[in-house]
């Protein structure tokens, strides 16, 4: 059904999914696959730290632990008003901006849905309920006033507003990039993703992380002087 109560709004449904975890540092271990056509898998390891000062400011840090090539290599970042990349390799030892798109910086952008809503809350929006792994669900589509078919769609849980899937679509309405979160786990009272797949149909790509050790327990000074680290002479 298409008709929904008028407190149910879509731009405050996903708001509401997309601030839920606003204010909550988390950590874990990541495995990551990356899939493509053209080339053999690559598998990548990491540990990630999220760390939120107050509301309105937020920072990200990861180390890899695998491969060979990458191991050590620690990456930055801080979401406000503006996004800032920085990265420290270890055969320099040199905290440089990132300029350039760094590959595998797409889990940082997962979890932040910040900007993607920036973006899309002034566009049209529709919601609609489908089922969706044996659940109701919301769908929020999001699109240009002149180009319905080039949207992205959200599927919501209609209790906590998680979200399970995103998809991007084309100007013909064909399916571009899919983003999955599965695998839901009770962390600390609050239930998380353990499992995220991102695929970009068009290009052949797909990127499956899987989450270990998450935890949703404030970070200690040692790692929050490790976020710092990245910032410091700013």
């Amino acid at each position: 059904s298409s008709i929904l109560s008028e407190e149910l709004l879509p731009t405050a449904i996903l708001e509401k999914s997309i601030n839920r975890l606003n204010n909550q540092d988390i950590s874990f271990f990541c495995d990551i696959n990356l899939q493509s056509l053209s080339k053999e898998p690559t598998k990548l390891s990491f540990q990630f730290h999220s760390y939120w000062p107050d509301s309105t400011n937020y920072y990200s840090y990861l180390k890899f632990k695998s491969p060979i090539d990458y191991k050590g290599t620690e990456v930055w970042g801080y979401f406000s008003k503006e996004i800032v990349m920085k990265k420290r390799m270890p055969i320099n030892n040199k905290i440089v901006k990132i300029e350039d798109n760094f590959e595998d910086l797409d889990i940082i952008k997962f979890l932040n849905f910040n900007e993607l809503f920036n973006n899309i809350k002034n566009y049209e929006l529709s919601i609609d309920e489908v089922k969706f792994n044996k659940k109701e669900v919301y769908v929020i589509k999001s699109h240009k006033k002149r180009s319905k078919k080039k949207s992205i769609k959200f599927y919501l849980d209609k209790d906590n507003f998680f979200i399970y899937k995103v998809e991007w679509l084309n100007k013909r309405g064909v399916l571009n990039k899919i983003l999955s979160f599965e695998d839901w786990k009770m962390i600390n009272g609050k239930e998380f993703p353990s499992n995220i797949i991102y695929e970009d149909i068009k290009k052949g790509l797909k990127t499956t992380c899987r989450l270990n050790k998450i935890s949703f327990d404030s970070l200690n000074k040692e790692n929050i002087d490790l976020i710092k680290i990245g910032f410091n002479n700013d």
